[in-house]
């Protein structure tokens, strides 16, 4: 392994963990939120009723109401699980190929550096250029899968993207 590629996979990791700490943190604020509003709403003796019904102490009630006055409205007002929705449903348009062929580009998947380029750019040709060239090394018939890669929508090879890295292949429809 090359250094260079050591270095993409560590930031890919780091980036991946920075992701899971922040979706985390505003998971905490929304619960926080929605704890505050609820002992609000419910008047004098509010939090202690719901810490009550939660059973949980009067202080994790009043912890969570001071980080609700902390914290930030919410960047986002979709559910947090919209991507992974959005991806199902994407993985469930694109053209179905034999297994052999999605195990083929899962093994290729995890040894790809993504970053933003990929989401900028157009994913699905940049797919089916990186399937080309482990074609040449390997002495494979890439037409079938590059066909289809270049064909995708951009979501539609996030969504395959994404399910080649989480080993997901039964959700990718199969001939």
């Amino acid at each position: 392994m090359s250094g260079t590629d050591l270095e993409q996979r560590l930031l890919a990791a780091n980036l991946r963990i920075e992701h899971g700490n922040a979706e985390r943190a505003a998971g905490a604020d929304q619960k926080a939120i929605a704890i505050a509003e609820e002992a609000e709403r419910r008047g004098r003796g509010g939090p202690k009723s719901l810490a009550a019904e939660l059973g949980v102490s009067e202080k994790t009630i009043s912890q969570a109401i001071a980080r609700a006055r902390r914290a930030t409205t919410p960047h986002r007002q979709l559910p947090v699980d919209t991507l992974d929705r959005l991806f199902a449903v994407e993985v469930s348009t694109v053209p179905p190929l034999p297994a052999v062929e999605w195990q083929r580009l899962a093994h290729l998947v995890r040894g790809i550096f993504f970053d933003a380029v990929w989401v900028e750019a157009q994913p699905g040709p940049l797919l089916a250029g990186e399937v080309e060239e482990a074609a040449q090394d390997d002495g494979f018939d890439a037409r079938p899968l590059t066909g289809l890669l270049r064909n995708l929508s951009r979501t539609q090879a996030l969504a395959v993207i994404d399910a080649c890295q989480s080993g997901d292949l039964a959700a990718l429809p199969t001939t």
